[in-house]
């Protein structure tokens, strides 16, 4: 799946408001990426999460619905979605732990060694959960995220009066905007069939 973003917002925010990007988080956001990597490639080496919390922290990995055990050999392509979690509760959460003892009675939905596919441009959904929506959310919505405009005055509109005083900056398309004018004239400043590229610069 190519994404051109036509536009481009960035945002200076009060660390604390990432709780207001969960939903978005959950139901998955689009990032550019280099696609025809591995899983491991895609985290450690594009996206700057250290191999140790990758292996450590994300437990549970989910590549177009199925588990993957083994993160080197399972590859990404243009449009694909890759849901990550902390170790899940119960004997679910075991079943689909990468690796675990009980992963031979998932059948089907295990995502199984592949052969690499072609390198090049392209876009990846990442669904977070649990903590990790914490803790990866920050380094996604920084390093870019593409949504349509009607996404971006949904999650503006539902974080509302948290948003507006917790923004400290906003440069839209190369120019810097006052906060309050792009929460207050919302659907004029963004169209809601365009996408565009959202960043976060964190602060506090």
């Amino acid at each position: 799946m190519q994404t051109s973003a036509n536009l481009q917002l960035q945002l200076t925010l009060n660390s604390v408001l990432i709780s207001e990007f969960y939903p978005l988080l959950q139901r998955g956001v689009w990032l550019p990426v280099t696609t025809g990597c591995s899983v491991m490639n895609l985290l450690n080496s594009q996206l700057g999460i250290a191999e140790v919390y990758v292996q450590d922290r994300i437990t549970t990995l989910f590549l177009d619905g199925k588990a993957i055990d083994e993160l080197t050999s399972a590859y990404i392509e243009d449009g694909s979605t890759l849901a990550l979690s902390t170790a899940m509760p119960g004997l679910v959460g075991s079943t689909m732990r990468r690796g675990g003892h009980l992963a031979a009675m998932r059948g089907e939905i295990t995502c199984h060694p592949s052969q690499a596919v072609a390198t090049g441009a392209g876009t990846v959904k990442i669904k977070l959960f649990n903590m990790l929506m914490k803790e990866i959310g920050p380094l996604l919505l920084e390093r870019g995220i593409f949504l349509s405009g009607a996404e971006l005055i949904t999650l503006l509109t539902a974080g509302g009066a948290s948003l507006r005083n917790g923004c400290d900056s906003v440069i839209l398309d190369g120019f810097p905007l006052p906060c309050a004018e792009l929460f207050e004239q919302l659907p004029t400043r963004v169209n809601p069939q365009q996408m565009m590229l959202l960043k976060v610069i964190w602060q506090g």
